[in-house]
């Protein structure tokens, strides 16, 4: 509680976003009373968080931490970007005086698992004390997705992009909303309701559907339990089913599912997984495995059987077409692909932006990419 009290946050805001759980809102206002930060607000509602974030972004602080879920997260990120700048070149970072910072505020946490923030409310405030006072920031990549609507070119960044089995959940989770209050029309929070979508998916069966996957300047990069294998290509394709794929710069999605579990946060590609398989019963057998992040003992036993694989590929970009229309998430917002350009059915194309922001992060995450070689 001391070091609360005592962190220097005189150069840090902080934004609430209290829609979901507005009970630990109340306790955060109260660890924080004694703190010194030059700016606490508590947002009213979705508008008026855009609004606070983008006034942070035009001013001259230099730390923002924002309290909130994945889709907070999803926000924060797509209003401090810049949509002026060219963020799918190689450069440097951008607006290098500002860096942002996450707080757990939902019911998935999937950027703050993937940076190491803790779980304990105090203790997270405490970790980014530590982090403002030694400047722990690191710059990570962010994901472009374009589609069209209406004719226009639509874009938004994010971590995390799935087609698929986790879409699908989404779908059957966004029907399930409040009937009344000041959430009234929004899903329910919490992971029962999660549980309950992603039984009725697996009541539903997988979408056998072909989408073309065309993947652009990379490498096949199988991490096996004892022997890895690659091979780098400019343009290959593939036109399969997708029981499930993910695309990602971070690894983890929702409540500590480790989905991407090879991401390096800013090595200036994207990881893209292709979960083929055949039948529900795969996924139940593996279930535990799949939720820590373990492919290569999955793929041990694929091959045992004959079976395919969870492919992995490092890439620059992957543009997805399908004849029928689908649906994907970003960071677990739900979204419709929209028309292909060339009249061709419907597509969406993800492209890596190396080091597009830069992320406040704990000790633990930033002593790794930078290690103390000295004796």
């Amino acid at each position: 509680m001391n070091a609360i009290k005592d962190g220097n946050f005189a150069e840090c805001e902080l934004v609430i976003n209290p829609s979901r759980y507005p009970q630990y809102a109340k306790l955060l206002r109260k660890i924080l009373r004694h703190s010194n930060f030059a700016r606490i607000i508590e947002s009213e509602s979705r508008d008026h968080f855009i609004r606070c974030i983008r006034e942070f972004r035009q001013g001259d602080r230099r730390y923002l931490l924002v309290w909130g879920g994945d889709g907070t997260a999803h926000d924060t990120i797509n209003t401090l970007v810049d949509r002026s700048e060219q963020l799918c070149s190689d450069s440097a970072p951008r607006n290098n005086a500002q860096a942002f910072g996450f707080l757990r505020g939902g019911s998935g946490n999937g950027i703050q698992d993937s940076y190491e923030v803790p779980f304990r409310l105090k203790r997270q405030l405490m970790t980014y004390a530590e982090s403002v006072a030694n400047n722990y920031v690191e710059p990570v990549d962010l994901l472009s997705v374009t589609s069209f609507e209406s004719g226009q070119e639509h874009v938004e960044y994010g971590q995390l992009v799935g087609l698929g089995f986790d879409a699908k959940v989404l779908e059957y989770r966004n029907q399930k909303v409040r009937q009344s209050g000041k959430q009234a029309g929004h899903p329910r929070p919490g992971l029962l309701n999660y549980f309950m979508a992603a039984l009725q998916t697996f009541r539903e069966g997988f979408d056998e559907r072909p989408l073309s996957i065309i993947l652009s300047d990379g490498k096949y990069a199988f991490r096996g339990y004892r022997v890895n294998a690659e091979f780098p290509f400019e343009h290959l394709e593939r036109k399969t089913p997708v029981p499930m794929l993910e695309v990602g710069t971070r690894p983890y999605y929702g409540k500590l599912f480790k989905v991407c579990p090879d991401v390096v946060c800013n090595d200036g590609k994207i990881d893209l997984y292709l979960f083929n398989f055949q039948d529900h019963l795969s996924i139940v057998k593996n279930s535990i495995l799949l939720w820590k992040g373990e492919h290569d003992k999955i793929n041990k036993k694929l091959i045992k059987k004959g079976k395919p694989v969870i492919e992995r590929y490092e890439l620059s970009s992957v543009l997805i077409r399908g004849s029928y229309p689908f649906r994907y998430h970003i960071d677990g917002e739900l979204k419709n692909a929209g028309p292909d350009p060339t009249g061709d059915g419907y597509s969406i194309k993800v492209t890596v932006c190396p080091k597009a922001m830069r992320f406040l992060v704990p000790g633990t995450f930033y002593r790794k990419f930078h290690p103390d070689f000295s004796e």
